[in-house]
């Protein structure tokens, strides 16, 4: 049995680096005053403030503002949504039913034609309907559904600006280095993908490392996103970083052609896999260029004329040789480049601008089906519980509708839920029942919170486990 994380070097207050120390104090710290702030103004639900502080918790200045503007839009879309369907149809169950599903699955079909803060605040926009209007299923009082109504949204800004305070006073590392720093990381990957997928023998983990790298461009677009917010200099260069992301993605589609090339060349010359390892590794040069490119190119060049697979795929090679040295020039030019600096690249429209409609609607029409069906159950069984169960659907439906695998997503929260019943359980019967003032239970939950974000932090395969026992 290894109990090397017994040791105390191993424990994450020890190990945690300054970096790590002030994002977990931040969050805690935005938290705690959420929640502090809610109780002062006495609002119907105080937690909801402290989580909206948790999920604005960026490492990054554009990463918060971003975020903050897509929950503020959303909660007040929602808000007002939740206030027209259940103001107009709350005494007739079968239209309700009908009006909020077909809410539900108007932000469902419109967030996934985005992938940005547009997806997120249309999709923050439906389940705050259903939050606010399930909620308010056995109301009597046409004023109640006004006063939970504003609760929420202002439990939603008090903790989006307890987290804006919070990264004031203890800011983080810069968009900018980050974005940098990412970009360089992510040319080099590239790299790493061509000399896996362009080699002789096949490996298991090829197709998944090529989702992976695709995965990880669009992740940069939304430190892009997230960079835009953050500083002037960002807006003004923004073409050229969605150029730089659409060249490093066409890069992923040259490396997958050249390997579709070599799986039907019966026996490719030996030399052309010497000549790629020379390649990748010139490439990875800071001072790499043209000219030693084509000598080492030359040393490949198809001697017949009508040996055409070999042609092709010699020009296919240049191609991607040219294109991997064009974009390292580009992110040079953008390193040393100052606030007034311009450039002019190729225009390109927006990274994953183009969408699926079809699989849009179909992830529309079934958020309205389980809705509806979810509904009927509700109404003829006349279940007590069945307004948060409703919710917890309307929330899965509308966030995890655009997962690439839901079922990963769907087990993974079931698996938190498990496991913040049983903490909850301990901490209500075994702490709660001893505390009567909320400095008590703060002396409790701050020690608590900064351990659980060093976790995030430190124990990456469980970040998103940790990520969501923090917010729920």
């Amino acid at each position: 049995m290894n109990l090397s994380w017994l040791e105390w070097k191993q424990l994450p207050w020890i190990k945690a680096t300054r970096g790590q120390w002030r994002y977990a104090l931040r969050n805690a710290l935005a938290m705690c005053l959420a929640l502090s702030i809610a109780y002062a103004l006495d609002l119907d639900e105080p937690y909801w403030a402290m989580t909206s502080a948790a999920v604005v918790s960026f490492p990054t200045v554009g990463g918060v503002i971003s975020k903050s503007l897509g929950r503020i839009a959303g909660s007040l879309l929602g808000a007002s949504a939740a206030l027209l369907i259940a103001g107009h149809t709350l005494n007739e169950p079968w239209l309700f039913t009908l009006a909020i599903a077909s809410w539900l699955a108007l932000c469902t079909w419109i967030a996934n034609h985005f992938q940005n803060n547009v997806a997120y605040a249309f999709s923050l926009a439906g389940y705050t309907a259903a939050i606010i209007a399930f909620s308010t299923v056995n109301i009597t009082e046409i004023g109640d559904l006004w006063e939970i109504t504003q609760a929420r949204v202002c439990e939603v800004i008090s903790g989006i600006l307890c987290g804006g305070l919070m990264m004031m006073i203890l800011p983080s590392t810069s968009d900018g280095d980050t974005l940098i720093t990412s970009l360089n990381t992510q040319h080099a990957r590239l790299l790493e993908h061509a000399a896996l997928l362009l080699q002789p023998e096949i490996t298991d983990n090829m197709r998944t490392a090529h989702e992976n790298v695709i995965g990880q461009i669009l992740t940069m677009n939304l430190l892009r996103i997230q960079a835009f917010w953050s500083h002037y200099r960002f807006r003004r260069q923004n073409n050229l970083l969605n150029y730089v992301l659409h060249q490093q993605l066409r890069l992923t589609s040259v490396i997958s052609s050249l390997r579709r090339m070599l799986l039907n060349w019966p026996e490719p010359p030996a030399v052309l896999f010497s000549v790629i390892d020379q390649l990748l590794n010139e490439l990875a040069r800071r001072d790499c260029d043209k000219y030693r490119l084509a000598q080492i190119l030359q040393s490949a060049a198809p001697t017949a004329d009508n040996d055409y697979r070999h042609r092709a795929f010699w020009h296919r090679l240049r191609y991607f040789c040219w294109m991997h040295l064009n974009v390292s020039r580009w992110l040079r030019q953008f390193e040393r480049a100052d606030a007034e600096t311009r450039f002019s690249p190729p225009p390109v429209p927006s990274l994953a601008r183009y969408t699926d409609s079809a699989e849009a609607s179909w992830s529309a029409l079934r958020t309205f089906s389980v809705i509806v069906l979810g509904c009927t159950f509700w109404i003829n069984i006349q279940w007590d519980a069945g307004s948060a169960a409703l919710t917890l659907t309307a929330i899965s439906c509308v966030l995890y509708s655009s997962a690439p695998s839901p079922t990963g997503s769907i087990s993974l929260l079931l698996k938190t839920l498990l496991l913040l019943s049983l903490f909850s359980f301990v901490v209500k019967f075994g702490l709660m029942v001893q505390i009567s003032q909320l400095w008590q239970f703060l002396i409790f939950l701050l020690p608590l919170l900064i351990t659980l974000q060093l976790f995030k932090l430190q124990q990456k395969q469980r970040a998103g486990l940790w990520g969501q026992f923090i917010v729920f």
